[in-house]
């Protein structure tokens, strides 16, 4: 299966003011949701995956628009794109999951308004992000930690190179998936720095007793 490795401006810089370390800090991989579509400007972080916010200041307008006078969102880690789960409404019909379509600080747009009603802020509102694969039949939340790293210099063909040993992901007691892609982030930075993406070209769903393995995984700088 071959990969189309994608890394986001945003680990460029944190290279740059060396916020990353390849070979000592801890990384791991995550399997992310069907549908999923990465942005390598606005998928810096791993809150842009599993963004959270909690709190009464969240309303839905009279054009179905999610406002929050507290103006969290950003800072929550929204972002376009984004698969998001909503609960402690009262309508239960607005106790539901969506796609972000545009972000601000104040307001989240969806991409499909059906179901959802006008609602006045005062309850405690749960807003999470839920790109990666949900938990279950031997995936684990947060996925595994890549071992066998390195770190090279090219001298031929003018690049630094870091590599790890395989990456396994297991299926037990049913199957994992479908998912179109990996995420290899830093989980030693606070902020959790994502580092590339992997695009599977297609979703791969691993059958139960099987596993799917990345084989030759390089990030490469010249």
């Amino acid at each position: 299966m071959p990969l189309t490795a994608t890394a986001p401006n945003h680990f460029k810089y944190a290279l740059a003011k060396k916020m990353v370390d390849l070979f000592a800090d801890t990384i791991r991989a995550i399997l992310v949701r069907n549908g999923f579509v990465f942005n390598k400007d606005n998928h810096a972080v791993l809150a842009n995956l599993k963004g959270y916010l909690a709190a009464q200041t969240i309303s839905i307008n009279g054009s179905f628009e999610i406002d929050d006078a507290g103006s969290g969102f950003l800072a929550a880690g929204f972002v376009p794109g984004n698969s998001i789960e909503m609960s402690g409404w009262t309508n239960e019909g607005n106790n539901t999951t969506k796609v972000v379509n545009t972000v601000t600080a104040g307001k989240i747009t969806v991409t499909d308004t059906t179901g959802l009603v006008t609602e006045a802020a005062g309850n405690m509102i749960t807003i999470s992000g839920e790109d990666e694969l949900p938990a279950g039949n031997g995936y684990l939340e947060y996925g595994v930690e890549v071992t066998g790293k390195s770190v090279t210099e090219n001298d031929a063909d003018d690049r630094m190179e870091f590599a790890c040993a395989n990456i396994d992901f297991s299926a037990s007691g049913g199957s994992v998936g479908p998912t179109p892609g990996a995420i290899l982030y830093d989980d030693t930075v606070a902020e959790k720095t994502i580092l590339g993406y992997l695009d599977f070209d297609g979703n791969q769903t691993i059958a139960d007793g099987n596993k799917l393995r990345l084989q030759n995984v390089r990030i490469r700088i010249s």
